[in-house]
């Protein structure tokens, strides 16, 4: 062997010997990447399996899921859900059905989702009072940054409406006015778009009423509270790629009380005659607690903000 020769078989060995440290260095990523794709397929498949309402099949997927991630929340969370709508209604938890529960959640806020009588007077009439579309807990939770509320309103000379928007602490942030008919019916309010999105994880409390008289204390209102919670990004893409009907069923074993409102809404505005439709509206209904004369009413289209 030449001089020459030498030199390249030494440059060569220690390409190899580079190649090989650089080799062993970069032998946990794979590891590491497979293990987070094997996550996110766990979780997925999850997600994909509740909006078929298997939720058993959805829980084992979770949990392994946690298993690769022992301290992952949103893990914990989709698995804590499953067990609690598995708990609550061994029927709407069985695959191929369609009755959609509600699942209540642990908090408790104050409110007032019925109008009281002496305050309503003349301004309305019939015997299904101003009413807020929410949990007995007076809690509802929601994804959206702008949330939509639902209120029956009944037969009234108000013209106007009003949402007041307040944090925590009692701070007003926003106040928006809506035009409404006379026409009695389950309304739907959405949030003022122009102001700042609610934060994930903070409560805000809201005051809705009817425009009858000049002095607003004397005006008919419901109060309740709204949350935002942080979504999976997982259960996201599940949303996404996921036709209405299922999405309600992803909704509803998440708690997500508000969307799964929407959801139905819209199932109820497209599909009037489908009786699937109107009996889980009305399940779901009374499960919250919320009266059967108020899941009878019709959902009318009005309430434009001013």
């Amino acid at each position: 062997m030449n001089a020459r020769d030498f030199s390249i078989n030494v440059i060569l060995m220690g390409a190899f010997t580079l190649t090989t440290a650089g080799l062993t260095s970069l032998a946990p990523m794979p590891t590491a990447l497979a293990q987070a794709a094997n996550y996110d397929s766990y979780m997925r498949m999850g997600y994909s399996l509740a909006a078929k309402r298997d939720y058993q099949s959805a829980m084992i997927n979770f949990r392994r899921a946690l298993n690769l991630r022992p301290s992952d929340r949103y893990a914990q969370t989709a698995i804590r859900n499953m067990e609690a709508y598995i708990a609550r209604d061994r029927i709407a938890s069985r695959p191929g059905q369609n009755r959609l529960a509600y699942i209540p959640s642990n908090l408790s806020m104050p409110g007032r989702t019925v109008a009281g009588a002496s305050r309503a007077g003349d301004c309305v009439k019939g015997k299904v009072p101003l009413t807020a579309l929410l949990p007995n807990n007076n809690l509802g939770l929601t994804a959206a940054a702008h949330p939509s509320l639902f209120f029956y309103i009944p037969e009234t000379t108000a013209k106007t409406a009003e949402l007041m928007v307040f944090n925590e602490v009692g701070e007003l942030l926003e106040t928006q006015n809506y035009a409404i008919s006379n026409v009695p019916g389950i309304i739907e309010v959405t949030f003022d778009t122009s102001k700042s999105a609610l934060t994930p994880g903070e409560k805000y409390r809201w005051n809705f009423s009817l425009t009858c008289r000049t002095d607003p204390s004397a005006n008919p209102f419901v109060a309740g509270w709204v949350e935002r919670i942080e979504m999976d990004p997982n259960l996201v893409q599940a949303m996404v790629a996921s036709p209405l009907q299922d999405r309600l069923s992803l909704y509803a074993a998440n708690q997500i009380w508000n969307e799964t409102l929407s959801t139905l809404v819209q199932l109820k505005t497209s599909q009037p005659n489908n009786a699937d439709i109107t009996q889980q509206w009305q399940d779901y209904l009374k499960d919250a607690g919320i009266d059967q004369s108020i899941a009878d009413m019709p959902i009318v289209d009005c309430c434009k903000p001013m």
